[in-house]
């Protein structure tokens, strides 16, 4: 049976926002990811796995290591805590992992967590009909790799969509602007600040880019 994970990156999580996290974790695999813990430990819940390490992780309760597993690795490394703990996850069997990025926080880990979707093992796996994605409080992040998102039920939520090859031809239905074979080269902002206007959109893209839409907390609830 397929796994589906769900990940908490370190950053500031908000008291008022600890509920909507608890209401999308269902019966999904959890992991903290180093400093991530701090969701854990507010929620009252026992993450499955803790990785990190441990720079922005606090001492862990010794009773909670009885059911955790802890993997943990130097502070002088090539990749990320995030990087780590996603390749991890993708050596499952799994369909679907989401990572959870609770604040923008400092902009180079931002845009490095951002990027790890278009690392190639990660769309290798989207190719193979695995779902990956980044999601901060409000807002979702996938990666369109001269394929299709089709969208259900989002209708009233923004919709952005940024090519990361030197261009892409955008295909938009259901939105407020359809698109019709547009050309974007990168740096170009045309695609930005879309609106979902049906309960199905589909967005088509040859070449790669990045999708950032916004989300009623319903529609992640489990």
């Amino acid at each position: 049976m397929k796994r589906n994970f769900i990940l908490f990156l370190n950053g500031t999580y908000k008291d008022e926002d600890i509920d909507f996290y608890k209401s999308i974790i269902g019966s999904k695999t959890t992991v903290a990811v180093d400093g991530g813990y701090a969701f854990f430990d507010k929620a009252g819940i026992i993450p499955k796995y803790i990785i990190g390490d441990g720079d922005s992780l606090d001492k862990v309760p010794e009773d909670i290591q009885e059911e955790t597993a802890v993997f943990e690795f130097p502070v002088e490394k090539d990749l990320t805590d995030g990087h780590i703990a996603l390749d991890f996850c993708m050596k499952e069997d799994f369909e679907t992992i989401i990572v959870v990025m609770p604040e923008i926080g400092e902009p180079d880990h931002f845009l490095g967590n951002i990027l790890l979707l278009f690392n190639k093992e990660v769309k290798q796996k989207l190719r193979e009909k695995r779902d990956i994605s980044i999601i901060t409080r409000h807002h979702e992040y996938r990666i369109i790799d001269n394929g299709k998102l089709e969208l259900y039920d989002r209708a009233g939520e923004t919709l952005s969509i940024m090519p990361i090859s030197k261009s892409i031809m955008l295909n938009c239905e259901g939105t407020k602007y359809d698109a019709k074979g547009i050309k974007v080269d990168l740096g170009e902002t045309r695609a930005l600040r879309n609106k979902i206007v049906t309960n199905e959109a589909l967005i088509k893209v040859s070449g790669e880019a990045i999708c950032i839409s916004s989300f009623k907390d319903e529609h992640l609830k489990v």
